[in-house]
């Protein structure tokens, strides 16, 4: 058994997802219930009637690539097609760090898998944490001040699982201006955009890409197209970054499923637009809302993607693990502990769920809580 492995804990979020019973209510995990649309797919298969279904290039399909780098201003070269935005974060890290040397620094409340796939890799990672007493709030001079002589990626996700969180043009703008200020040291950034078709502020963010060159981006069809088991995603970044994932990439899945990135392209080149389901996400966040606010339940707005950081009662506030699973032996409503996100004394809600059911699931959160 690799060691190394060995000692990284499993998924969390997964083990509790895994004691859910027939019957209980999922807040847990970011599963969207929308229907996909089943045109790409039949597009799709088309392709593959009349084409078979051989390997790729390493790096994709040079068309879904020309038309993703169409989506994002920049060259298909700056491409990469990946298994699923997982598969992206791992090849940046992988290509772009030295364990022996690097450090990665990630911005928390954070999805889990950032850290563990850095464990994994065995290069060194710290977290700088946003202020709960703010919400959270996007916060550039914290991170600045974070960074040390090792740190070569600062991981920012935006919008951001678990808090919900978009960082704001201000903030965006002060993290570029100090990170080229550090020169020939500055690092590279890591923003993770998998929830980027589901902001709720107006006007949006620009991206972090079009103010600081050495910018890194994962993103995939998961969660904007309620497509999380087609496993297709991309990294997007300059060009010499991209060649080394690509190798890493090819060592590891050779590339991306043909009849997944037959389906990527077909929505890409759609009339639809990305964020066709983003007004859906609209009207369940203001029910969300309402309904957290007639209930008292203290809570972080989100500003984008579809999850909400609940804050615990001073008797569970310590542990929210105990939390989690006494809720859902009580209740029988699934939800995820802030600890597994570095947020202990909050439990993130998923509202995908449809609405009846999200509304019976915040009414038991309350009533446990207040218990």
């Amino acid at each position: 058994m690799n060691p190394v492995l060995e000692a990284i804990p499993g998924s969390l979020i997964r083990a509790l997802n895994a004691l859910k019973r027939p019957g209980d209510i999922d807040l847990g995990m970011g599963e969207p219930t929308i229907r996909p649309a089943l045109r790409p797919f039949e597009l799709a298969a088309a392709q593959i009637a009349a084409h078979g279904c051989p390997y790729t290039p390493n790096a994709g399909d040079p068309a879904l690539r020309a038309a993703i780098a169409a989506r994002y201003a920049c060259r298909p070269e700056q491409v990469c097609v990946t298994v699923g935005s997982q598969e992206a974060l791992w090849l940046a890290i992988k290509a772009m760090l030295d364990p022996a040397a690097d450090e990665l620094l990630i911005i928390s409340p954070a999805y889990p898998a950032y850290a563990k796939i850095a464990q994994l890799e065995g290069v060194a990672c710290r977290e700088v944490g946003l202020d709960p007493a703010t919400g959270f709030a996007p916060d550039a001079a914290r991170v600045l001040a974070a960074i040390g002589p090792r740190t070569r990626m600062v991981l920012l996700a935006t919008p951001a699982n678990p808090t919900g969180r978009v960082w704001p043009d201000d903030q965006l703008d002060r993290l570029a201006e100090g990170l080229q200020a550090l020169g020939d040291a500055r690092p590279w950034v890591l923003v993770d955009e998998v929830y980027r078709e589901l902001v709720y502020l107006t006007p949006r963010p620009r991206p972090f890409a079009a103010r600081y060159d050495r910018t890194l981006v994962t993103n995939s069809l998961s969660k904007s197209h309620a497509l999380t088991g087609l496993r297709l995603g991309w990294l997007l970044g300059p060009e010499a970054a991209i060649a080394a994932a690509v190798k890493a990439h090819q060592f590891v899945n050779t590339a991306a499923s043909t009849f997944s990135q037959h389906v990527a392209h077909a929505i890409m080149t759609g009339d639809e637009p990305l964020d066709a389901q983003r007004p859906h996400y609209e009207a369940q966040r203001a029910a969300l809302l309402a309904q957290l606010a007639s209930l008292g339940l203290r809570h972080v707005p989100p500003d984008g993607a579809f999850y909400c950081m609940v804050q615990l009662p001073d008797r569970w506030a310590a542990d929210s693990v105990a939390c989690a699973h006494a809720l859902l032996d009580a209740e029988r409503v699934v939800t995820v502990p802030g600890a597994a996100f570095g947020a202990e004394g909050w439990l993130r809600l998923s509202w995908v769920a449809e609405r009846a059911q999200l509304a019976a699931g915040l009414d038991r959160v309350a009533r446990f809580l207040r218990g």
